[in-house]
């Protein structure tokens, strides 16, 4: 358990650090993935509802 802890922590700053990184060289990223979040959800829905008709 106290292995976990440590490496969890070290898996978020990485993370983090990453997506920072990323938005400091791209700052229209975070609209990107939002948007294509977006049309994700919307596409998976469809492709639910069609399976179920």
């Amino acid at each position: 358990m106290m292995k976990t802890i440590p490496f969890m922590v070290g898996m978020v700053a990485g993370a983090a650090a990453g997506y920072m990184a990323v938005t400091a060289m791209y700052p229209d990223v975070a609209r990107r993935m939002v948007r294509d979040s977006r049309r994700a959800m919307r596409c998976g829905k469809r492709m639910v509802s069609g399976m179920f008709n």
